[in-house]
């Protein structure tokens, strides 16, 4: 038996495999060398389907995108927006990083279909092509920057934070200048807000912003016509 025969071939080399490799080894820890480990392949390969850790980073999340589980079209825009903007929000909970390498502007070809699908839901009910795109543009928006915020969140801040709320608050309630217009009452309040969309459950917040930003679509972009 040649030694060919011994070791058998290898399984080829496809985009599939390449995004499984890239969710495996996961956004936070992407490198060139971290994929290529993973698939047991050399360098050059490698760079036969992807020139660099963007194009890496560009077929992971198609990939991700076109498995995800997603809500059907059909209903009011406004249920549809909700509904696609809650699954995005958990498919890049899932997947770590995911969020912040989308707010870089890489953005995928599923990604420009389903916005091209989702405009079109929003045309049929009403709204302008301009304004289709920019509600549409508003809540992915959100929904990517809210994720990408907790990804940023550290740990160690968040400890420390809680640790010197008090001192923190306290501070902020001394007496200031004297042309101060709030109260230390109201100051009060609104650190006391402030403390609990930090420490509140992630979701929770994310859908109570949701939820005022389709209002306000609702209300400045829907047509009168």
């Amino acid at each position: 038996m040649t030694p060919a025969a011994r070791m058998g071939r290898p399984p080829a080399l496809d985009q599939d495999r390449i995004a499984e490799a890239v969710l495996d080894v996961g956004f936070d820890e992407l490198t060139f060398a971290a994929v290529r480990d993973r698939l047991g392949v050399g360098q050059t390969t490698l760079y036969r389907h992807a020139a660099d850790r963007n194009e890496l980073v560009r077929i992971g999340l198609d990939h991700a995108l076109t498995h995800a589980d997603w809500p059907d079209r059909d209903g009011p825009w406004r249920k549809v927006l909700e509904e696609h903007a809650v699954a995005l929000w958990r498919l890049w909970a899932q997947h770590p990083g995911m969020a912040t390498e989308a707010a870089r502007g890489i953005v995928p070809p599923t990604m420009l279909r389903m916005t091209d699908e989702l405009c079109a839901v929003l045309l049929r009910q009403g709204f302008t092509p301009e304004r289709a795109v920019l509600a549409c543009d508003i809540v992915f928006d959100m929904v990517t920057d809210n994720r990408r915020g907790i990804e940023h969140v550290n740990a160690t801040a968040l400890t420390d934070a809680d640790r010197h709320a008090n001192e923190g608050w306290r501070s902020f309630l001394a007496p200031r200048q004297s042309d101060d217009e709030s109260t230390g009452a109201e100051r009060e309040a609104i650190h006391a807000a402030l403390k609990s969309s930090v420490t509140s459950d992630p979701f929770s917040w994310f859908t109570q912003k949701l939820e005022v930003v389709l209002t306000g679509i609702e209300h400045a972009l829907v047509s009168s016509e």
